[in-house]
């Protein structure tokens, strides 16, 4: 079969544009942002604390934490730790309906450990969530 030579490159750049049009599509998908930990606390009066740990994806450079307290209200302490080394901290108090989220981390893929604790005379009602993205995003 002779197939013309204008075909023939016509076919090419349609593979070629098909090849990187999946290639973004595969990469868009294991980069886009995804929940990595969400849970919620809580802590009566005193100091109370809860360790989670979390793994950031392949492709994926950033994470995001974000809590949100429902009710009440504490000194509050949370940390991204890789073994004793803390990476990321944050202290705060806050008091009744409040969302703190922080900047994007960059933390390479792997394994880490995240601490949220409390310490005071007030109780405390919060949801945590870590997100992480890569990529485009």
């Amino acid at each position: 079969m002779n197939v013309p030579k204008k075909s023939r490159t016509k076919l090419i750049i349609v593979i070629a544009v098909a090849i990187i049009v999946v290639l973004l599509v595969a990469y868009s998908a294991l980069t886009c942002t995804r929940v990595l930990v969400d849970f919620s606390v809580s802590f009566t009066i005193g100091a109370d604390s809860r360790h989670v740990e979390f793994e950031v994806p392949f492709l994926h450079k950033y994470v995001k934490v974000e809590v949100s307290v429902h009710s009440g209200g504490s000194l509050w302490t949370a940390k991204i730790l890789n073994g004793d080394d803390v990476l990321w901290s944050h202290a705060t108090s806050q008091r009744e309906q409040t969302t703190y989220s922080s900047e994007w981390i960059r933390l390479p893929s792997g394994q880490y450990n995240f601490t949220f604790a409390t310490a005071g005379l007030g109780s405390l009602e919060a949801e945590i969530k870590l997100t992480s993205k890569g990529g485009f995003w």
